[in-house]
């Protein structure tokens, strides 16, 4: 399953896996959920901040895990901060809201 990110003003957008994407939410220092709206403005602002280069803002490798017939695919050091600039592009550019879901 997999969560998308776009705006009202641009079909422009991007999907990630359910467990990325309620990361990065996290990441970002909002509540994971499953869906809804993003004030551009101030995820243009959380987004500059993670950007910092600053220890705190550190996206560590996820190693991969296999339990049983359950494989966790993890995901390389810097994803989070990757996926954080594709999101404040998208802020910057948006008019209304973020939309994800």
């Amino acid at each position: 399953m997999s969560m998308s990110f776009w705006t009202d003003n641009d079909k422009e957008g991007f999907n990630l896996c359910n467990r990325n994407a309620l990361d990065l939410l996290l990441w970002l220092g909002y509540a994971p959920e499953w869906s809804g709206n993003l004030d551009p403005k101030d995820l243009e602002a959380r987004c500059r901040r993670k950007l910092w280069p600053e220890a705190i803002n550190t996206d560590v490798e996820l190693p991969t895990v296999e339990q049983g017939h359950v494989i966790d695919c993890g995901r390389p050091e810097g994803y989070l901060k990757l996926r954080t600039e594709w999101l404040l592009n998208l802020a910057t550019k948006a008019v209304g809201f973020i939309h994800f879901g």
